[in-house]
């Protein structure tokens, strides 16, 4: 047999010296682990019962703060370390915790507290609650309470809890400490027997005030004779845009008031504005104008983060530009009455209005328009005034609460009694308003199809004490002329005016266009809801809300040329005013 010499010396397998090293190794990195293992064990076990430690001292914080006022004013029974078996957070009537930062406060002890309110004194008086949990088997949780003053001037009383346990097999006892606060019910209504916080027993008030501007909206419509394209919520208002609604606001202003234990008062002012709406590509949309200011004063100036007592005065001015839409022998532009002014006032200590004497709590917003509001059409070199709104609108809203001094005849609450009396209340005029305006076919409509001529309204609300069930003072009054197809009809607005008309069609033609319109008019009334009415206005007390109702104009353009049909509708609302007030009668009155 031949011998191969590349074998020669190969031994196979590990030497018994490797076996014994690579099993060390193996062994020490087993042990670090277990270490490892044995050690998050520990920490998570101890971070359970740290939570757990903390929602008992939360819960027993709970229980003690729900505890009647007369019961913690009493503090700890003379036998509470006694009942508990000793406590060690207490050095004869001072509580000094051997845990956690170190306190030294006088304890609220009684020798009449009563042994059957824990955890503050439960039986025999003791401070001491015990409780457990299964998910941390063994452990007792052992929370103690006490009722000390920081110092002797102040009437607050200091809620401590503390909770200590020890965890298995660990001679170091853990601990958490919660503190609080409970102070004496001033001026409240209920029971301190019973209720640890008394309610608000001051009367409580409500009022508010507001005006909408004239809107103009410009919308696509169908043509209405047969054959006219078909319209849908993306049809664009003419050729060469995108926009499906434009439309102009002139502005807004409102007051609130609000009152219980203090009172807060607000105003809020909303200059004019513009808008593009392209619902088949939003992003080609447009805003104009639009700018907002408000002020805010309340007597309740102890509170984190209240308004001040008086916020003073401010004026702004709005800033609006020209929107455009169409393009070629079709365009329209829409003037926003850019330039509008408007004031605001608001305090607790200055008088925000004539007729409201200072220190009684006031708001008060002024606002003017300077230009006209206006959507302007042109048809091959042609303009028609499809509407305006003139400048001369002035709206005033005003808001307060009574309390000492009463208000003059046009605000209300020119009686006071018992807690006083809350009024809000609007007044507007407009400026002339027109739609439909164009160099129409002999010579008709020469002032446009609906013209609207010294327009005011405004509305004025108060409930208090001494006025339960006084009635809204409410006024609207204008003209409202209309071309009924041969000449001008008259509608006299007033309150109560309720109306629906349609106005003559007009036709106009040229450059290979012809253009035809025709309006329509719609008024409602004002109206008023008296929502609660309870006698002596206790319980859901007595409130009611009023409006001016509402003047609705508009017209249907209809232009047929080179390019097809195009239709659509102007449409304005006089805008509105509204107020609200309520009265609630203090709980115990």
């Amino acid at each position: 047999m031949r011998f191969d010499e590349r074998h020669a010396g190969d031994d196979s397998g590990f030497t018994l010296m490797e076996l014994l090293v690579a099993m060390i190794i193996i062994g020490g990195v087993l042990l670090g682990l277990a270490a490892v293992q044995t050690s998050a064990l520990v920490s998570t076990a101890q971070t359970k019962q740290r939570t757990l430690g903390t929602a008992v001292a939360n819960q027993v914080m709970e229980e003690l703060r729900a505890l009647p006022w007369n019961t913690l004013n009493k503090g700890l029974h003379t036998g509470f370390a006694a009942a508990a078996g000793g406590d060690p957070n207490v050095a004869g009537t001072r509580l000094r915790p051997v845990v956690g930062d170190a306190l030294d406060e006088a304890l609220v002890v009684s020798s009449d507290q009563a042994s059957n309110r824990a955890p503050l004194s439960g039986a025999g008086g003791s401070n001491l609650t015990r409780s457990e949990n299964p998910e941390a088997p063994g452990v007792v949780f052992a929370s103690r309470s006490y009722v000390s003053r920081a110092t002797a001037e102040t009437s607050a009383l200091t809620l401590t809890v503390i909770t200590t346990w020890r965890s298995n097999q660990s001679a170091k006892e853990k601990f958490v400490v919660l503190r609080s606060a409970a102070y004496a019910p001033q001026g409240g209504c209920g029971d301190p027997d019973n209720q640890p916080y008394l309610g608000a027993c001051q009367a409580l008030f409500s009022a508010s005030a507001g005006a909408n501007g004239p809107e103009l909206t410009v919308t696509a419509a169908a043509g209405g004779l047969e054959g006219d394209p078909v319209v849908d919520g993306t049809t664009p208002i003419l050729p060469g845009s995108t926009a499906t609604v434009a439309s102009l606001r002139v502005g807004q202003s409102g007051v609130g008031v609000t009152g219980q234990q203090s009172t807060t008062v607000e105003t809020t002012a909303l200059h004019a504005s513009g808008a593009l709406t392209a619902a088949s590509d939003p992003a080609s949309s447009a805003t104009t104008g639009g700018t907002a200011s408000s002020l805010e004063a309340s007597n309740d100036v102890g509170s984190v983060g209240a308004a001040p007592a008086d916020a003073g005065v401010s004026t702004t001015t709005g800033v609006a530009s020209t929107l455009t839409i169409g393009a070629g022998d079709l365009t329209m532009q829409l003037a926003p009455g850019t330039g509008d002014k408007s004031t605001l006032t608001a305090s607790t200590t200055a008088s925000c209005a004539t007729g409201i004497a200072a220190g009684e709590a006031c708001s008060s917003a002024t606002s003017t328009t300077t230009t006209p509001t206006s959507v302007r059409l042109q048809v091959a070199g042609s303009t028609f005034a499809a509407a305006s709104v003139a400048s001369a609108g002035t709206t005033t809203t005003f808001g307060a609460r009574f309390t000492k001094t009463p208000g003059a005849s046009a605000l209300g609450c020119t009686a006071l009694s018992g807690a006083g009396c809350v009024a809000a209340g609007v007044s507007r005029t407009l400026g002339a308003v027109s739609l439909g305006g164009g160099s129409w076919t002999g010579g008709a409509a020469s002032s446009g199809l609906v013209t609207v001529t010294g327009y005011a309204d405004g509305t004025r609300v108060e409930r208090g004490a001494s006025q339960p069930t006084s009635a809204p003072v409410t006024t609207r009054s204008g003209t409202i002329k209309y071309w009924n197809g041969s000449a001008y009809s008259s509608i006299a607005l007033g309150a109560a005016t309720s109306s629906s008309v349609s106005t003559g069609t007009v036709s106009w033609s040229g450059s290979g266009y012809s253009v035809t319109a025709t309006g329509r008019v719609l008024v409602t009334p004002s109206a008023t809801l008296v929502t609660s009415q309870a006698v002596g206005c206790a319980e859901n007390g007595c409130s009611l809300s009023t409006e001016t109702g509402l003047v609705t104009l508009s017209v249907q353009y209809r232009i047929e040329g080179p390019d097809g049909v195009h239709s659509f509708v102007v449409a304005s609302t006089l805008g509105g005013a509204n107020a609200a007030a309520g009265y609630k009668a203090a709980p115990n009155a």
